[in-house]
């Protein structure tokens, strides 16, 4: 039975959700259109929609939008024998960093079976995700890529003969891209097990031509990067950062729109006219502190419960309807400092 470690730690599970996530686009369809079906017609497309839309949408921010070039880049030169280079994404918890690796191994998946069509038959694996534990050693490290393979793990094996096997299965898998999650963990290591593992981690990515891709929180200053080993990954790697969308601006607040009309139209309600949430985009933001992911949750239940009400006509998000969702614990403490601020400054005056 499938049992997965981490997120993705197996590559039937990983491919399995790098597949689905290929089709995300909502299918169009009016109102009246809707109606005319009959009803065994209208439950199976309100269950597939309910699905695509639970399963997680992904808006492409400036930050997607880096972090879909940073790869771009290091794909080019993956294939050199010296000077190739990685990316470091990093970011506060909960800013989405594991749901934009996800979409970032999605783009290199479909970038290497375009370039390999028979990929399947010549045993390609094209992209690799592993979740660093907690107290990781070196020989841990191999242990998870040979289970990720499905390989078996012989525990007398010692690190050097686990890096050779390791290092002959990405070789004959041609991969692509190399995700190591919660990278920040490798924190929590002794400095032995520390060194240890990212010096394992430096050599295997010496000798495989993927790009690897370290996903974190306070990764720039943390031993990751700022050690003597730490350093050369500083220096091997650009840095995208994931953070909460700022309306301060004018561009801040252009993007900001931007992002609540790309979910409106992935949502795809049959009765919500285009744009009408611009109208609440500061309130949005309140709700939200500009967090793609807590807006993703706010607007993803709405949909879902109008969906699910059975009502056509009824599916428009509303302010009111909005108001009865509750949020995660840390948006719901931010929006109640803020009103505690608001409310505070409001007396003074």
């Amino acid at each position: 039975m499938f049992n997965p470690i981490g997120h993705f730690d197996q590559r039937e599970h990983l491919l399995e959700l790098l597949e689905s996530a290929s089709n995300i686009t909502p299918t169009l369809v009016s109102l009246d259109e809707y109606k005319s079906w009959t009803r065994t017609k209208r439950r199976a497309f309100d269950q597939e929609r309910s699905q695509r839309i639970a399963d997680s949408i992904v808006i492409v921010t400036p930050a997607l939008q880096q972090l879909r070039l940073a790869y771009r880049r290091a794909a080019r030169v993956a294939h050199r024998p010296v000077g190739r280079t990685g990316i470091i994404l990093d970011g506060h918890p909960t800013t989405g960093k594991t749901t934009a690796a996800l979409w970032v191994m999605g783009q290199a998946h479909a970038g290497h079976i375009e370039r390999h069509p028979r990929w399947k038959e010549d045993g390609h694996v094209p992209v690799v995700y592993l979740e660093i534990p907690p107290k990781c050693t070196g020989k841990m490290l191999m242990g998870r890529i040979l289970n990720f393979f499905g390989e078996p793990v012989i525990p007398r094996m010692t690190l050097e003969e686990r890096t050779r096997l390791v290092t002959d299965l990405f070789a004959k898998a041609h991969t692509s891209l190399v995700v190591f999650d919660e990278i920040q963990n490798l924190a929590q290591s002794s400095i032995a097990g520390r060194f240890e593992s990212a010096q394992a981690i430096k050599n295997l990515m010496n000798a495989v031509k993927a790009v690897p891709l370290y996903v974190g929180f306070n990764l720039a200053s943390s031993q990751f990067t700022n050690d003597e080993l730490g350093a050369q990954f500083a220096g091997r790697c650009p840095s995208v950062h994931l953070g909460k969308l700022d309306i301060s601006t004018s561009d801040g607040r252009q993007v900001w729109g931007g992002v609540i009309m790309a979910f409106e139209k992935q949502l795809g309600l049959l009765a919500h006219p285009p744009q009408s949430l611009l109208e609440h985009a500061v309130y949005l933001w309140t709700r939200t502190r500009g967090s793609i992911a807590a807006l993703s949750r706010l607007l993803t239940t709405a949909a879902l419960d109008l969906i699910e009400d059975g009502d056509p006509d009824g599916e428009i998000i509303t302010k009111n309807l909005l108001d009865s969702i509750p949020l995660d614990l840390t948006s719901e403490r931010l929006l109640s400092e803020a009103n505690a601020v608001a409310e505070g400054a409001s007396h003074a005056a």
